[in-house]
């Protein structure tokens, strides 16, 4: 990124400004906070994975939506973008194993993809790629 900056996306241009201005007018102060607050969404994590194997949830929150266009303001497209992550992005901070595995089309048109996010234990991914590959072989019959 320290390269060509200007071929950034527009969310991780926002986010780079965002955490520079951060730094410079309040330290680490919200860093601390932020990581304390992940701390207690991993032991939550934690806590519900003691009984299951694994946490099935829909990768994104709502229905799939149309990408924004240009038309868009940046407080727009911005939202649009921010309310896809809302599922994904607390394991991208606690550093449970995730991923998304394709769960179909959502109904009516246009019909759009829809995922299926399977969360594993610290440092148990292989049981979230064993699941994964299940769910692939029994709903899309993948080769075997």
């Amino acid at each position: 990124y320290n390269l060509r900056p200007f071929d950034c996306p527009l969310p991780v241009k926002i986010v780079m400004i965002f955490s520079e201005y951060m730094q410079r007018n309040y330290q680490n102060k919200f860093y601390g906070k932020a990581q304390n607050l992940v701390q207690h969404l991993t032991r939550e994590y934690n806590r519900i994975l003691k009984d299951y194997d694994v946490i099935v949830m829909p990768t994104l929150p709502a229905k799939a939506f149309k990408l924004p266009s240009k038309e868009h303001s940046v407080y727009e497209t911005l939202k649009l973008e921010l309310d896809m992550i809302r599922n994904t992005a607390p394991f991208n901070a606690t550093g449970h194993p995730a991923l998304s595995v394709n769960a179909g089309l959502s109904e009516g048109l246009p019909a759009l993809p829809c995922g299926m996010m399977i969360v594993g234990r610290m440092f148990d991914d292989l049981t979230v790629l064993q699941v994964a590959r299940a769910v692939e072989k029994t709903f899309w019959d993948y080769p075997k």
